[in-house]
C-alpha cells in the first residue's frame, strides 16, 4: 500500500467576494443560477430546445446551446470511464481501443461542430459565448485529429491504457453482491482490452509505425509487470474494500478473480509482451521523433496546436524555450551569488548534485517536504484567491510498478468514491532526487496549482456539466507552472536554496520547449536531446532518459503546453495589470482565469480582455 499523508481539508469554502448561488436540476446535472451584480452566469438548466425557461424566456441562441452542452455531457456520461468514475457511476464497459471508436467519436464531433457554427453569439451571456468557442475548439480538434489516428502511442509508458486497469478496479464500489458480480463481469473485459492493444500494435506495423528500440523495452517491461500473482497484482481487492461481506463470500469473490488472472489476463499479456518482443521487434526503428512515421511532420504540427492550444509552431516554440532558459539561468546567477557561491555554474550544480544535505533519507520526507509546502500556501491562500475549493488534499507514493517509467509523479483528482485530491509522487532512487524542487513540485501539483484548479472546477456548479470534467495540457500544465512562480511572488520558498530550486525545475520544464520540437521536427537526436538537458537541468541520467524518451517515442507536442501555458497567463496578467493600473486586483484576475474551469488559452485570451473591460 502506498503511504499516505494526512490530507488537508479546508474549512471554509467562500472567503469575502460575492458570488452565485446554485442549484442542480433534475435533469443531466445542469444548473439554475441566479445572479449579484457583478457576475454574470447561465440562468437556465437543461431544457428542451425552443421551450420556456421557468425564469424567463430564453434567446433560441442560448437554449440550443444549453441543449448542445447537455448532449455532449450524454455523451461523456456514456463513453468516458473518467467521468463515469468522478461521478460515481458504475462501469460496465472497458471503453474499446478500435478506430471505430475514434471514427464515432469524430463523427459525433463533426455533428456537434455544425450545431456550434449554426449557434450565433448574439444573445448569449460572456460565460454562455465561452462555453460555445470551447465548443467549437474541441470538436475541430477531434475532426481534425482522427487521420492521425494510426500515429498515436498505445505502448509506451506515459500512453498505454494498461496502467490506467489499475485505476478503475480500483475506484470500483463494493458494497453489495451486485458490486462483486460486475467487478468480475468487468474483469472478464481485460483480455479483450489487452488484445485490443496488441491488434493496434499489429495495425501501426502494417503502416510502418514503431516504437522506437530506446523505448521498446519500457513498453514490454509495462506488459510484463501486469503478469502477477491474483493477490498482488492491478486487480487485487484489500480486506479493507471488502470489509461488510462474509469471509465465504471473500473467497468466493478472490476464487473467480484468480479464475480470470490466471487464465485470462496474464496469458493474453504474455501473448502481447512475446510479440512486441518478436516480430515487432525486428522493425523497430533506431531513431526517434514522429516526423520519421508516413505524415508525422503533419501530426506534429498538429500536437502543437492542440497542446499549447494556441496557433504557434514547432520553429515559435523552440525559439521561445531558448529565451526562458536565457532568462531563468540570469535568475538563477543572482541566486548563486546570494549564498556566496564564488565557483562557476557548472561547478555550483555538482555540488547541489553530489552533496548529501540535498537528497532526502527516505519517502516520508519526501512526502512531509511535499505536503507542507502546500500547507504553508494555504495559510496565505486569501491574498490571492476569493475562493477555496471544498476538497482536501493530500500525497501518497507512487505504485511501485510505475515508479522505474515515470520520472515524477502525477495528479489524481478527487472522485465520488475518494474526495481527496492526491499527488502521487516517486519515492525510488532518492540518491538521485533532490529536495531542492520539491516545493516547486508541490505549489504546482496541489496548492494553487493542479488540486486547487481541478478541485474548483469541479464544485463550479455555474458551468455546464460537461466542463467541469474539461482538461487542456496548456491550462493546466501552465496554471501549475505559474503557481510555482506565484508561490515565488509571495515568498513561500523556505529559502534560497528552495528558489534555486525552482528555477531548476522551470528550466527543465523549458528544455521541453527545444528537445520536443527538436527531436519531433527539427531533426535533433535522441543523444544531442540529452546532451542539451544535461547541460541545462539538474536531473539525473535515469531522469533525463526517461524524460528525453517521454518527449520524443512517447508524447509528443505533451510536454510544451507547461511553459507554453504559464507564459500565456503571465502575458494576460502584465496587459490586464497595464490596462487597470491601481484597480488591478491579483485576486480577481484569479477568479477570471478560473472562473469557467479549463479551457484553451485562445479561449482564456478573450476571457481576460472581457474581464479587463468589466473591471473598468
Amino acid at each position: 500500500m502506498s503511504k499516505v499523508v494526512a490530507v488537508h481539508s479546508p474549512s471554509r469554502y467562500r472567503m469575502n467576494a460575492p458570488r452565485t448561488k446554485t442549484m442542480r436540476t433534475a435533469q443531466h446535472g445542469s444548473r439554475l443560477t441566479t445572479h449579484d451584480s457583478r457576475l454574470t452566469y447561465p440562468v437556465c438548466g437543461f431544457i428542451l430546445l425552443m421551450s420556456a425557461c421557468s425564469l424567463g424566456s430564453r434567446d433560441t441562441a442560448s437554449v440550443e446551446l444549453t441543449q448542445l452542452s447537455a448532449d455532449i455531457w450524454q455523451r461523456m456520461l456514456e463513453r468516458s470511464t473518467a467521468v463515469r468514475l468522478r461521478e460515481g457511476l458504475p462501469i460496465d464497459e472497458l471503453p474499446p481501443l478500435t478506430y471505430q471508436r475514434a471514427e464515432e467519436d469524430a463523427l459525433f464531433s463533426e455533428s456537434v461542430l455544425q450545431r456550434a457554427e449554426a449557434i450565433g453569439e448574439s444573445g448569449l451571456t460572456h460565460d454562455e459565448i465561452v462555453t460555445l468557442e470551447t465548443i467549437r475548439w474541441d470538436a475541430t480538434m477531434t475532426v481534425e485529429g482522427l487521420q492521425y489516428f494510426w500515429l498515436q502511442s498505445f505502448l509506451t509508458p506515459y500512453s498505454s491504457p494498461l496502467p490506467g486497469l489499475r485505476q478503475i478496479f480500483s475506484a470500483l464500489q463494493l458494497e453489495s453482491d451486485e458490486d462483486l458480480n460486475r467487478y468480475i463481469e468487468l474483469l472478464g473485459q481485460v483480455p479483450r482490452h489487452v488484445s485490443q492493444v496488441q491488434q493496434l500494435a499489429a495495425g501501426q506495423l502494417e503502416r510502418g509505425v514503431v516504437v522506437s528500440a530506446a523505448n521498446l523495452p519500457a513498453a514490454v517491461g509495462l506488459v510484463r509487470a501486469g503478469i502477477g500473482a491474483p493477490n498482488a497484482g492491478a486487480f487485487a481487492v484489500t480486506d479493507e474494500r471488502l470489509g461488510s461481506f462474509e469471509q465465504a463470500r471473500i473467497d468466493r469473490f478472490r476464487g473467480r478473480i484468480a479464475t480470470v488472472v490466471n487464465e485470462e489476463i496474464n496469458p493474453t499479456l504474455r501473448e502481447l509482451a512475446e510479440f512486441l518482443e518478436g516480430p515487432y521487434a525486428t522493425q523497430a526503428p533506431s531513431g526517434v521523433g514522429i516526423s520519421q512515421y508516413p505524415n508525422g511532420a503533419e501530426y506534429y504540427r498538429y500536437l502543437t496546436r492542440r497542446n499549447t492550444t494556441m496557433d504557434v509552431t514547432p520553429q515559435e516554440v523552440q525559439r521561445i524555450g531558448y529565451e526562458l532558459l536565457a532568462e531563468f539561468r540570469e535568475r538563477m546567477a543572482e541566486i548563486q551569488a546570494e549564498l556566496g557561491f564564488s565557483g562557476t555554474r557548472d561547478e555550483f550544480h555538482l555540488f547541489l548534485r553530489t552533496d548529501p544535505r540535498f537528497f532526502p533519507k527516505s519517502p516520508e520526507e519526501v512526502a512531509e517536504r511535499l505536503k507542507s509546502a502546500s500547507d504553508s500556501m494555504f495559510a496565505r491562500i486569501g491574498d490571492f484567491f476569493f475562493e477555496i475549493p471544498q476538497a482536501p488534499y493530500g500525497v501518497r507514493r507512487l505504485h511501485r510498478a510505475l515508479e522505474p517509467t515515470q520520472t515524477f509523479g502525477y495528479y489524481d483528482r478527487p472522485t465520488a468514491s475518494d474526495p481527496v485530491g492526491y499527488y502521487n509522487y516517486n519515492g525510488s532512487k532518492l540518491d538521485e532526487r533532490s529536495w531542492l524542487g520539491l516545493e516547486a513540485i508541490s505549489f504546482h501539483e496541489l496548492v494553487p496549482g493542479h488540486h486547487f484548479q481541478i478541485a474548483l472546477q469541479n464544485e463550479n456548479e455555474a458551468l455546464p456539466a460537461f466542463r467541469t470534467a474539461a482538461y487542456y495540457t496548456a491550462f493546466g500544465e501552465g496554471w501549475g507552472s505559474y503557481s510555482s512562480q506565484l508561490a515565488l511572488e509571495a515568498g513561500m520558498y523556505r529559502d534560497p536554496y528552495s528558489r534555486y530550486g525552482m528555477y531548476v525545475m522551470e528550466s527543465f520544464l523549458a528544455t521541453r520547449l527545444v528537445v520536443d520540437p527538436g527531436m519531433n521536427y527539427l531533426g535533433m537526436s535522441l543523444e544531442d536531446a540529452r546532451q542539451f538537458m544535461r547541460e541545462n537541468t539538474l536531473a539525473s541520467e535515469t531522469e533525463i532518459a526517461t524524460e528525453s524518451l517521454r518527449y520524443s517515442t512517447d508524447l509528443p507536442g505533451q510536454a510544451l503546453g507547461y511553459q507554453m501555458g504559464k507564459r500565456k497567463i503571465l502575458d494576460l496578467r502584465s496587459r490586464a495589470r497595464v490596462a487597470l493600473g491601481d484597480r488591478f486586483d491579483i485576486r480577481r484576475f484569479h477568479e477570471a482565469v478560473l472562473r469557467n474551469g479549463a479551457v484553451p488559452m485562445v479561449v482564456l485570451e478573450r476571457q481576460v480582455e472581457w474581464f479587463v473591460e468589466q473591471e473598468r
